[in-house]
């Protein structure tokens, strides 16, 4: 199966796609700004905190260069070519205007004005209103919050201080763009170019696009992409931003391939670090980071009598007789046979209450340490735990035939020092290639659509 937007190869019985965020699973709404809120959203898992909400109120070292800021706190000296000049100290460079939203009718004559320029790399408005729609949708639903009203105009709503939710959002499509547009400086000068499949799926976007659009109730893609992203923006304009997000992205994802670090490494950054590590409960011991598992869960008979102090239920001492009983013949039947995993996952789907596992043999991969419940969890990672062994174990749940499969070489402790290590440097990198790419905006040319926001959420 192919995604709808994008036409990237989905792995099967995933809906959401994985190049482009698209959720091929949604029900189309007529007319709703649903066919892109989530064409983000997944992109460049590898750095997200690089491009998480929170950024957007703590990343000041990625900020653009202002061509109208000075060092002295003034009120109105201008550049004489962009406007307005703000004390650095008490505002932030995008306040420079209290709204950019559009104030004429129709389509905005600035579009094709060049408002940021990294290398000799520009964006223009048109490429500027994807990207902080995008921002928008993609961010809308965790703003509420934080106070965001998705009914109301963006510049008349203040965020924080003096900061309007439409400041805030500008703030972050900025440092998106930045961070992507170095990306693909870095991947041009070493050489890198897109996958065949993504560009591929470039090629065929106005294809996918126009497909998507009829499926949204759109007559066309442009339709479509007016509706989302405001009047004047065309094809190309999605396309051009959507490239750099690709390119970015795979000459990122390469770059993180490549990154190694050696035991004695990740083995020194936790000694580093042992008591953050060890606040979170992760000490310097045998415990592996994760084990895959199968259970049967045999649910007590009748109504339960009541929850306990955490809304667990409580089941009387006859109806877990009752599931121990039923539970211990199963395992006795397993035993008396090839006693295997495969016999065993045989048994699951006539005998589990289990939903979330009853289908697959009764397996759970990749538990972590606490990921379970606490008796579940305790058996599982027992250090004398072995592959092949079975149990017991009673939980609020019921009882679980138990039958432990096998355990990550990887610890515990080495698998969090490690990732967080290789976060650290990849941070440290993402850093410095922002740094080796200062870019310019100049906020007094930045128009921004009219878009109805109400209908998106």
């Amino acid at each position: 199966m192919k995604c709808k937007h994008c036409q990237a190869e989905l792995p099967k019985g995933v809906t959401v796609c994985p190049s482009c965020g698209h959720d091929n699973g949604k029900k189309p709404v007529n007319k709703k700004k649903l066919a892109l809120i989530l064409v983000c959203a997944l992109l460049l898992v590898a750095v997200a905190a690089a491009l998480v909400w929170v950024i957007a109120f703590r990343d000041k070292e990625a900020e653009p260069t202002d061509p109208t800021e000075t060092t002295a706190a003034t009120d109105t000296t201008t550049d004489g070519t962009s406007g307005t000049t703000l004390a650095p100290e008490e505002t932030e460079p995008v306040q420079i205007r209290d709204n950019y939203t559009y104030q004429g009718e129709g389509t905005p004559a600035e579009l094709q004005d060049v408002v940021a320029v990294m290398g000799g790399k520009t964006m223009n408005n048109a490429v500027l209103n994807v990207c902080y729609w995008i921002t928008y949708y993609n961010n809308a639903s965790t703003a509420v919050y934080s106070g965001l009203d998705t009914t109301a105009a963006l510049e008349d709503q203040i965020y924080s201080g003096t900061m309007t939710w439409q400041q805030i959002f500008l703030q972050q499509a900025l440092s998106n763009w930045s961070y992507y547009q170095a990306l693909c400086l870095e991947a041009e000068a070493n050489g890198f170019t897109l996958s065949e499949e993504s560009q591929a799926n470039l090629d065929g976007m106005e294809e996918s696009l126009t497909e998507n659009a009829q499926q949204y109730g759109f007559e066309t893609a442009e339709a479509m992409l007016e509706a989302d992203f405001g009047p004047g923006v065309t094809l190309e304009d999605y396309r051009t931003f959507m490239t750099i997000i690709m390119l970015g992205n795979e000459y990122y994802a390469s770059l993180m391939d490549a990154m190694t670090v050696t035991e004695e490494e990740v083995s020194a950054y936790y000694d580093e670090n042992a008591a953050q590590f060890a606040a979170y409960g992760t000490e310097k011991d045998d415990t592996p980071a994760s084990i895959d598992v199968r259970h049967i869960l045999i649910t007590p008979e009748g109504d339960k009598e009541g929850t306990d102090e955490n809304g667990n239920a409580v089941y009387s001492e006859e109806q877990m007789a009752q599931a121990r009983s039923e539970a211990q013949a199963i395992l006795d039947q397993w035993k008396a046979g090839e006693a295997t995993e495969d016999s065993f996952a045989a048994l699951v789907a006539d005998n589990s209450d289990d939903p979330g596992s009853a289908s697959n043999g009764g397996l759970y991969e990749g538990v972590t340490p606490g990921q379970m419940v606490t008796e579940f969890n305790d058996w599982c990672f027992d250090p004398a735990r072995r592959p092949g062994d079975t149990d017991l174990v009673e939980t609020s749940f019921g009882v679980h035939i138990m039958y432990f499969v096998d355990a990550s070489e990887k610890t515990a402790w080495y698998s969090a020092a490690e990732t967080a290590l290789l976060s650290k440097r990849s941070d440290e990198l993402l850093q410095s290639i922002i740094d080796a790419h200062p870019y310019v905006v100049t906020y007094e040319d930045i128009v921004l659509n009219k878009v109805d926001i109400s209908s998106a959420y």
